[in-house]
């Protein structure tokens, strides 16, 4: 062996030599050196932590009836276990939970992404589709099967504008600010109240998460349970909400809606709305509308609803705005009384018909009252009277009064968001939605019978009939009596809250009691619907025109009431949209919910509770 090959023999094992030392150092470096911290990550790996989602607050009606409480559910989960999530996976879970994959993977993408932090991909799973998943759960990779609480609406239809339901979908800045300020911070993606007093008051129902640490295999299976934290039930709610009454209101307006439908063969009726107050303290005892939908069923059938023309998901009570016609006609009394424009016993003539102002005007189906005063005038509900009084009050006074009465801006209800505004038929108004155009008499006739812009919503009205029977009194109008503690302890206590007290005399404001009592009386035109009523009663129709398109449409029903008459005890508001007049539609329905109130008695209503259901919560 020549000098050269001994010399290249002896390079190759002194590399060798040298390999074996860097490997042997780099090793020792590892498993000495650095063994804490990668221990820690071995361990880090192998543990996670899960979160246990706390109870949801329940809901409670006045009497404390339940409405809304949770029952144990399946979920399935997905979870990355360090090398991504695995394809076939979730090619898998989209078929067996008819989930669509690129739904799947959009909500990967939009989430917080964690290693090892379930994500939970459907809530109530079937006993069925549970054992379908548990026969392959050995090859799926980072699935979790988990019992969770599922929220239940144990009503089903009734009062699901207040109640709301829960969802995924995205939360506006205004409503994060809300529950920041309640020191609640909302996650993008949780599942949280949507509507209704789930949203409102979502701080409160969803009480404190809890963890629990859990050892996993490499499949993402939780093999041992460690340290554990316990969740923190939410409080409790309890209503001002009346259920039997709630009931009651329901059931009356769809009896008559879809009366109307059959007997007249309206194509354009199908909606109504119904508010009951208690003038004394502004607790909303009812709130009803027509159509409704079952919030235990909102995840199927929530693109069905918001197609529907009826627009069932719309809380049209608060958030709906009509023309109310005659029932403004304690406005237009109001304002001019105030002004001196005229005194109640002051007779203006009515033929049926009124030409004035480059316009003609025309009383209901051209009645011809006679001689009428202002008592007369809110009994009969006589429009060429009100034409008159109005041009004599004027419409910057009339625009203030319906301004004192709380018309224009919300009533301030706190409990459900979004509210309406409304608007006041005045100057500034049409200004500013015509281009500066100028305000003629003629609209002065048209805004004092609640027509020309006019608009207001049921809560709106029901609170201006609330301040002429309580003597002006604007109270916050409220939903939640009470907020409860999972020991029982109550945490939080609604009392009646004055925003503000009207401008109005106590004497006009009697008057406007005395003349709307002369609605129920013989000759008015509630009288045919309350004649042999119970108790006392007090109100005023109104048959509210609607125009589109150059057509004239069925005039929206409505009819305002309280009793009794000497000492109220409720309020309540009913529109019909598209009912025809006010005391052949809604007044009925009125007197119907006064009725129930009153002596517990319900047309035709079951007790029965129907379909059953609940949703993820």
């Amino acid at each position: 062996m020549n000098k050269n090959i001994m010399r290249r023999v002896r390079l190759i094992f002194v590399l060798v030599i040298m390999i074996f030392i860097l490997l042997a150092g780099r090793l020792a470096h590892l498993q000495v050196v650095k063994h804490d911290y990668y221990w820690y990550r071995a361990e880090q790996n192998r543990f996670t932590k899960i979160t246990l989602p706390a109870t949801r607050g329940e809901v409670y009606d006045a009497r404390g009836k339940l409405l809304v409480s949770n029952r144990p559910g399946f979920v399935v989960s997905l979870m990355d276990m360090g090398e991504g999530y695995d394809d076939e996976t979730i090619s898998y879970l989209s078929d067996i939970l008819k989930i669509d994959k690129e739904e799947i993977y959009e909500a990967i993408e939009g989430r917080r992404y964690m290693r090892y932090l379930p994500l939970p991909l459907k809530s109530d799973i079937t006993m069925e589709t549970i054992s379908q998943i548990s026969e392959h759960l050995w090859k799926l990779k980072g699935v979790n099967i988990e019992i969770r609480p599922i929220r239940e609406y144990k009503r089903n239809k009734t009062a699901a504008h207040i109640l709301g339901f829960l969802g995924q979908a995205p939360v506006d800045e205004s409503t994060r600010e809300l529950w920041a300020a309640e020191d609640y911070h909302y996650e993008e993606g949780e599942l949280v109240g949507q509507e209704g007093i789930e949203r409102s008051w979502e701080p409160a129902l969803r009480g404190v998460d809890g963890e629990q640490r859990i050892e996993i295999n490499s499949m993402g299976q939780p093999i041992n349970f460690f340290e554990r934290k316990e969740p923190v039930p939410g409080h409790n709610l309890h209503l001002t909400l009346d259920l039997d009454l709630q009931k009651a209101a329901e059931k009356a307006l769809a009896a008559q809606v879809k009366n109307i439908v059959k007997k007249e063969g309206s194509k354009y009726a199908g909606r109504a709305s119904a508010v009951v107050l208690d003038p004394g303290s502004g607790a909303i005892l009812a709130l009803a509308n027509y159509p409704s939908y079952n919030p235990n069923r909102i995840g199927k059938e929530y693109e069905k609803l918001t197609l529907d023309p009826k627009r069932p998901l719309t809380n049209s009570a608060i958030q709906g705005t009509y023309p109310i016609g005659s029932t403004f006609k304690m406005v237009t009394g109001t304002a001019a009384l105030e002004t001196g424009a005229i005194s109640d016993r002051d007779i203006f003539s009515c033929r049926g018909v009124l030409t004035t102002h480059g316009d003609t005007k025309a009383c209901y189906r051209r009645a011809a009252h006679g001689g009428v005063n202002l008592y007369r005038g809110i009994a009969v509900s006589c429009n060429i009277y009100f034409y008159q009084v109005g041009l004599r009050a004027g419409i910057d006074a009339i625009a203030k009064y319906a301004r004192e009465y709380g018309f224009g801006s919300p009533t301030g209800l706190e409990d459900l968001r979004g509210e309406a505004a409304g608007v006041v038929a005045s100057r500034e108004y049409k200004s500013s939605v015509t281009d500066g155009e100028p305000w003629y008499p003629a609209e002065t006739m048209s805004a004092a019978i609640g027509q020309s812009y006019n608009s207001q919503t049921p809560l709106q009205v029901a609170h201006y009939v609330a301040m002429i029977a309580n003597g002006g009194i604007h109270y916050r109008p409220y939903l939640v009596q009470k907020v409860v503690d999972n020991k029982g302890e109550v945490v939080q206590e609604t009392k009646p809250e004055v925003l503000r007290r009207a401008k109005i005399s106590a004497k006009t404001l009697g008057t406007m009691r005395e003349a709307m009592r002369g609605v129920t009386r013989p000759g008015g035109t509630g009288y045919s619907v309350f004649h042999n009523f119970p108790v006392t009663t007090a109100g005023k129709t109104g048959s509210a025109e609607v125009a589109a398109m150059g057509r004239g449409l069925p005039s929206h029903s409505l009819y305002v009431g309280y009793a009794p008459y000497e000492k109220p005890q409720i309020v309540v508001a009913v529109i019909i949209e598209y009912g025809g007049s006010g005391y052949a539609a809604a007044a009925p329905v009125v007197a119907e919910i006064m009725k129930y109130y009153f002596t517990g008695q319900r047309k035709g209503v079951s007790d029965s509770e129907g379909e059953t259901g609940s949703q993820a919560g």
